[in-house]
């Protein structure tokens, strides 16, 4: 029998439950709005949305998507935020791949745009899973734990 035909019959047999609601609030701490991770709430119902965290019994719900740019940022906090101030932390985040290109400047760059990302709204930053992977400084070093100058950034921060 090749792979593909295989069918496996499930032979477990469990107790199942229906939970129709959270017992304790919930808090979404990693999630997105936008597509394409986010099924689009941008661009749908507010109110619809909310009346879903509520079934769920969500209270706050992070959104990352602010990580991809300021534009979705200022778009998220204008749209999500302002409507819903207490429900949403929307996250921002540096432009990496500008590292190269502006060489011994980024640092700083990168963290004054922390700091405007922050007057305008932000509350967190997101950093992406290949941080450290793919990413390089002007010397084409890797941003890794081991020679990462990433911390020349969040010192930046810090005086902000």
């Amino acid at each position: 029998m090749q792979l593909e035909e295989f069918r496996p019959r499930p032979a477990l047999v469990a107790r199942q439950s229906h939970v129709e609601r959270p017992r304790f609030p919930v808090v979404d701490a990693h999630n997105h709005l936008a597509e394409p991770f986010g099924g689009g709430w941008d661009r749908k119902s507010l109110p619809q949305l909310l009346d879903i965290l509520d079934q769920a019994n969500v209270q706050l719900y992070v959104d990352l998507d602010g990580g991809w740019g300021e534009d979705i940022l200022n778009f998220h906090v204008n749209f999500f935020k302002t409507s819903a101030p207490n429900r949403f932390k929307i996250f921002g985040g540096v432009d990496w791949e500008q590292w190269p290109a502006m060489g011994n400047t980024f640092p700083n760059w990168a963290a004054n745009r922390l700091h405007i990302q922050k007057e305008r709204g932000a509350e967190g930053l997101k950093i992406w899973k290949n941080f450290g992977l793919t990413g390089r400084d002007q010397q084409g070093a890797c941003e890794n734990s081991q020679g990462c100058q990433c911390h020349v950034v969040l010192q930046s921060k810090r005086r902000h």
